[in-house]
């Protein structure tokens, strides 16, 4: 019946789903204080693990009360409560980012049961919404450590673009090891990998489906470098910064070569987007460089932007590439 949504049990339901999205947005708000760390110090060769949070002017240790991610900056009104000099807003703005990225990704992974994850995965169960109350009671381990896999993806592309924003240098290891451990990662566990390497192609070339791992690892590996070569090309173009490469790698890695295509489509659209809306306020944010916000380049902030509608949407993006490229195959064929 339709009045069946509003019964008890119903309700209560609903709101423990609405508490866990509530403790996962939380959860991502506290990331993205953890990466306005990381991409302050690692730059500068600095620790992310000792020495507590203080003020870069005088020094002083910040309270734990007011490290709560944006809430401690309402509480100190933008400003040190020792020296009084201005906190930038940029702060906040990366915890209520990270908030609703990895707040909204892992919500939709976790709690429909995979269902934006690309068709024929092993992992996802075909049911569009499970809810908190069959995640905790028949746990599916699998798809808790893809989620985790990509909230990683996240986190690391939006240190990355913070990175970017402030023209500091990517140290090489971060990004090599990056690349290494998700390969290693897709060997161990082939599941992570939820797309197949070419489908029904693969088999015109081989006498038979390589083993799991294998496959894994050449989606991830394919994706890397179709996605590090795009970046090339398109710094080359001078339409994008010298970290573009690494942030196409990181995709096709996380999703494979189709999805790193579809994504530079959503990435260039983002740009568009922020360009438009940035040029259309009568205000800009309070901030020691805001030129970032006008320019016409593809910014690794906007990717951060098109990876998080990519992994939303992977089932249907995917099932529309797949589809254009057997149009492609057939008509190549003829």
């Amino acid at each position: 019946m339709l009045w069946e949504w509003l019964t008890i049990g119903s309700v209560g339901l609903l709101l423990l789903d609405l508490a866990a999205v509530g403790f996962l947005v939380v959860f991502g708000a506290n990331v993205g204080s953890f990466l306005n760390v990381v991409a302050y110090r690692v730059p500068q060769g600095m620790s992310v693990v000792f020495g507590g949070s203080h003020c870069p002017v005088c020094d002083r240790a910040i309270r734990p009360w007011h490290n709560l991610p944006v809430v401690g900056w309402l509480m100190l009104g933008g400003r040190c409560r020792d020296c009084l000099v201005p906190i930038p807003v940029r702060y906040p703005l990366v915890e209520a980012s990270a908030a609703i990225v990895i707040g909204g990704v892992s919500s939709v992974e976790l709690l429909s049961g995979g269902i934006n994850l690309p068709a024929g995965n092993e992992v996802s169960r075909e049911i569009w919404w499970r809810g908190v109350d069959s995640l905790l009671m028949q746990p599916n381990w699998r798809l808790v450590a893809i989620c985790l896999l990509h909230l990683s993806g996240l986190a690391t592309l939006l240190a990355w673009s913070l990175i970017e924003l402030d023209r500091q240098r990517l140290p090489r290891g971060w990004w090599l090891g990056s690349f290494v451990l998700l390969l290693a990662l897709q060997m161990a566990a082939p599941w992570l990998q939820p797309v197949g390497p070419l489908g029904d192609w693969l088999d015109r070339v081989t006498t038979g489906p390589p083993p799991a791992w294998q496959a894994a690892v050449l989606v991830g590996l394919t994706g890397i470098l179709a996605g590090g070569l795009l970046g090339v090309v398109l710094k080359k173009l001078q339409l994008t910064g010298n970290l573009a490469g690494q942030g196409l790698a990181l995709v096709g890695g996380l999703c494979g070569w189709r999805a790193t295509v579809t994504t530079a489509v959503l990435w260039t659209a983002a740009a568009v987007l922020r360009r438009v809306a940035a040029t259309g306020m009568s205000w800009k944010l309070p901030s020691e460089r805001d030129d970032w916000l006008v320019t016409p380049r593809l910014l690794l902030a906007d990717l951060v932007v098109a990876l998080t509608l990519q992994l939303l949407s992977w089932r249907w993006l995917d099932g529309f590439a797949r589809g254009l490229l057997e149009r492609l195959v057939l008509i190549l064929e003829w």
